[in-house]
Protein backbone atom coordinates (compact mmCIF):
# COMPACT_ATOMS: atom_id res chain seq x y z
CA UNK A 1 0.00 0.00 0.00
CA UNK A 2 1.01 3.52 -1.16
CA UNK A 3 0.89 6.14 1.58
CA UNK A 4 0.79 9.98 0.67
CA UNK A 5 3.03 11.83 2.95
CA UNK A 6 1.74 13.75 5.48
CA UNK A 7 2.54 16.91 7.06
CA UNK A 8 3.86 16.02 10.62
CA UNK A 9 4.10 19.52 12.80
CA UNK A 10 6.45 18.08 15.03
CA UNK A 11 8.81 17.25 12.75
CA UNK A 12 8.74 20.68 10.62
CA UNK A 13 9.59 22.42 14.31
CA UNK A 14 12.74 20.09 14.51
CA UNK A 15 14.38 21.90 11.55
CA UNK A 16 14.43 25.14 13.59
CA UNK A 17 17.33 25.29 16.86
CA UNK A 18 16.37 26.74 19.98
CA UNK A 19 16.87 30.35 20.19
CA UNK A 20 17.68 31.72 23.81
CA UNK A 21 16.34 35.19 24.48
CA UNK A 22 17.41 37.72 24.09
CA UNK A 23 18.75 38.20 20.62
CA UNK A 24 19.54 40.35 17.65
CA UNK A 25 18.91 39.77 13.94
CA UNK A 26 21.50 41.63 11.53
CA UNK A 27 20.28 41.75 7.84
CA UNK A 28 23.16 39.83 6.05
CA UNK A 29 23.13 36.26 5.45
CA UNK A 30 25.96 36.01 7.86
CA UNK A 31 23.06 35.14 10.73
CA UNK A 32 21.71 31.90 8.27
CA UNK A 33 23.21 28.77 9.96
CA UNK A 34 25.46 27.47 7.70
CA UNK A 35 24.63 24.00 8.50
CA UNK A 36 20.61 24.97 8.15
CA UNK A 37 18.28 21.99 6.35
CA UNK A 38 16.18 23.27 3.73
CA UNK A 39 12.57 22.45 4.29
CA UNK A 40 11.06 19.76 2.71
CA UNK A 41 8.50 20.94 0.17
CA UNK A 42 6.12 19.18 1.97
CA UNK A 43 6.41 20.83 5.13
CA UNK A 44 7.01 24.40 2.79
CA UNK A 45 3.41 23.78 1.65
CA UNK A 46 1.72 23.03 4.89
CA UNK A 47 3.48 25.58 7.32
CA UNK A 48 5.18 28.42 5.25
CA UNK A 49 3.01 29.26 2.49
CA UNK A 50 0.02 29.57 4.09
CA UNK A 51 1.78 32.64 5.23
CA UNK A 52 3.21 33.33 2.05
CA UNK A 53 0.13 33.44 0.25
CA UNK A 54 1.76 32.40 -3.14
CA UNK A 55 3.32 29.70 -4.23
CA UNK A 56 7.25 29.62 -4.57
CA UNK A 57 9.30 30.49 -7.97
CA UNK A 58 12.56 29.51 -8.44
CA UNK A 59 13.84 32.53 -7.20
CA UNK A 60 12.88 32.48 -3.44
CA UNK A 61 14.35 30.50 -0.82
CA UNK A 62 13.51 29.76 3.05
CA UNK A 63 15.43 28.47 5.50
CA UNK A 64 15.06 27.56 9.13
CA UNK A 65 16.76 30.39 10.93
CA UNK A 66 15.10 29.18 14.67
CA UNK A 67 12.70 28.37 17.17
CA UNK A 68 12.00 30.89 20.14
CA UNK A 69 12.27 29.35 23.65
CA UNK A 70 9.99 29.15 26.42
CA UNK A 71 6.79 30.16 24.34
CA UNK A 72 3.91 27.88 26.28
CA UNK A 73 0.50 28.58 24.59
CA UNK A 74 1.96 28.62 20.73
CA UNK A 75 5.55 27.64 18.87
CA UNK A 76 7.29 31.14 17.68
CA UNK A 77 9.53 30.52 14.87
CA UNK A 78 11.81 32.88 12.28
CA UNK A 79 12.71 31.59 9.11
CA UNK A 80 14.50 33.53 6.42
CA UNK A 81 13.43 34.22 3.03
CA UNK A 82 15.65 35.17 -0.12
CA UNK A 83 14.13 36.52 -2.99
CA UNK A 84 15.19 38.63 -5.87
CA UNK A 85 16.41 41.94 -4.42
CA UNK A 86 15.21 41.11 -0.71
CA UNK A 87 16.26 38.83 2.12
CA UNK A 88 14.29 38.88 4.92
CA UNK A 89 13.54 37.44 8.43
CA UNK A 90 10.46 36.73 9.24
CA UNK A 91 8.34 35.75 12.52
CA UNK A 92 5.72 33.32 12.30
CA UNK A 93 3.75 31.72 14.97
CA UNK A 94 1.96 28.54 15.17
CA UNK A 95 -0.96 26.51 17.75
CA UNK A 96 0.49 23.63 19.52
CA UNK A 97 -0.93 21.81 16.96
CA UNK A 98 0.93 23.45 13.80
CA UNK A 99 -1.77 26.14 12.83
CA UNK A 100 -1.11 29.20 11.50
CA UNK A 101 -1.90 32.33 14.33
CA UNK A 102 0.24 35.27 12.80
CA UNK A 103 3.73 36.36 11.14
CA UNK A 104 5.90 39.66 10.49
CA UNK A 105 8.62 40.77 8.85
CA UNK A 106 11.23 41.77 11.21
CA UNK A 107 14.08 42.16 9.47
CA UNK A 108 16.17 41.91 6.16
CA UNK A 109 17.07 43.99 3.08
CA UNK A 110 15.06 45.01 0.16
CA UNK A 111 16.19 47.09 -2.77
CA UNK A 112 13.60 49.48 -4.22
CA UNK A 113 14.14 52.77 -6.30
CA UNK A 114 15.28 54.89 -3.27
CA UNK A 115 18.33 52.17 -2.09
CA UNK A 116 18.63 50.02 0.02
CA UNK A 117 16.16 49.35 3.05
CA UNK A 118 18.16 47.61 6.15
CA UNK A 119 15.76 46.41 8.99
CA UNK A 120 17.69 44.97 12.49
CA UNK A 121 15.85 43.88 15.30
CA UNK A 122 16.27 42.92 18.59
CA UNK A 123 13.93 40.24 20.57
CA UNK A 124 13.75 40.82 24.03
CA UNK A 125 13.16 38.47 26.85
CA UNK A 126 9.36 39.57 27.06
CA UNK A 127 9.24 39.16 23.96
CA UNK A 128 8.80 42.69 22.49
CA UNK A 129 10.47 43.59 19.51
CA UNK A 130 12.82 46.77 18.31
CA UNK A 131 13.20 47.67 14.84
CA UNK A 132 15.34 49.98 13.51
CA UNK A 133 15.35 50.66 9.67
CA UNK A 134 16.73 52.83 7.47
CA UNK A 135 17.80 53.26 3.49
CA UNK A 136 21.78 53.50 2.80
CA UNK A 137 22.06 55.47 -0.74
CA UNK A 138 24.82 54.01 -2.75
CA UNK A 139 26.19 57.22 -3.49
CA UNK A 140 26.49 58.03 0.39
CA UNK A 141 29.20 57.64 2.05
CA UNK A 142 27.50 58.14 5.69
CA UNK A 143 24.45 56.80 6.18
CA UNK A 144 22.01 60.14 7.75
CA UNK A 145 20.58 58.34 10.96
CA UNK A 146 18.21 61.31 11.20
CA UNK A 147 16.00 59.40 8.11
CA UNK A 148 16.72 56.10 10.68
CA UNK A 149 12.91 54.76 11.84
CA UNK A 150 12.18 52.72 15.07
CA UNK A 151 9.46 51.11 16.34
CA UNK A 152 7.68 48.27 18.29
CA UNK A 153 5.91 45.17 17.98
CA UNK A 154 5.30 42.36 20.77
CA UNK A 155 4.52 38.68 20.53
CA UNK A 156 0.87 38.20 22.82
CA UNK A 157 0.39 35.51 25.18
CA UNK A 158 -1.89 34.36 22.29
CA UNK A 159 0.50 33.98 19.99
CA UNK A 160 -1.07 37.13 18.19
CA UNK A 161 1.93 39.56 16.45
CA UNK A 162 1.07 42.97 17.14
CA UNK A 163 2.86 46.68 16.55
CA UNK A 164 3.12 48.62 19.34
CA UNK A 165 2.71 52.44 19.86
CA UNK A 166 4.79 54.70 22.19
CA UNK A 167 3.17 57.85 24.13
CA UNK A 168 5.18 60.21 22.13
CA UNK A 169 3.52 58.32 18.49
CA UNK A 170 0.24 59.35 20.22
CA UNK A 171 0.37 63.08 20.64
CA UNK A 172 1.53 63.51 16.77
Amino acid sequence: MNRIPSADFSEFIEFFPVLELPFSLLPDISQIPTEAVPLPDILLDAFILPFEGTEVDEFTEYIPYGRIAGTRNYQAIIYWKAGVLQYEFILATFTLDGQPISHAIIGGIVANEEGMLHSVAVIHEDLTITIAEGVAIEEEENEDLSQTNTYEMAVEPSGNIIYETNDEDREE
